[in-house]
């Protein structure tokens, strides 16, 4: 699936908390998860919730909401299959993109020598 450049953050840090127990759950904050962000993506805490929802409907993990005794929100996660294999997804579609701006630039050369080729015939 295609995840827009907040999404991708958010599931990467989600990623990294969750993927270190062997069920694939973990219990974040809303602070720890906005604290792992990092500064150059405009990430407002106001997205955070919808970015959950829209990750939570792609399948990629479950997301319970619960509150602490002191009152405070926690997020209780356990990834799913998508959420799972984010990370070998996230290794293909860099070898797909890579793959295709090889192939450009391949095709880019390829004009290049038929042009030159053509106008030393003619």
């Amino acid at each position: 699936m295609v995840l827009g450049k907040k999404e991708k953050v958010l599931m990467n840090v989600i990623y990294k908390k969750a993927s270190r127990s062997q069920n694939g759950q973990c219990l974040v904050t809303p602070l720890e998860l906005l604290s792992k962000i990092p500064y150059g993506v405009d990430f407002k805490e106001s997205d955070l919730e919808e970015v959950l929802n829209q990750l939570t409907l792609d399948s990629y993990f479950e997301c319970d909401r619960a509150r602490t005794s002191s009152g405070e929100p926690i997020y209780c996660i356990t990834l799913k299959e998508n959420g799972i294999s984010y990370l070998r997804d996230r290794k293909v579609s860099r070898r797909k993109l890579l793959i295709r701006v090889v192939t450009a630039i391949l095709i880019a050369i390829l004009g290049f020598v038929i042009k030159a080729i053509l106008d030393a015939i003619f």
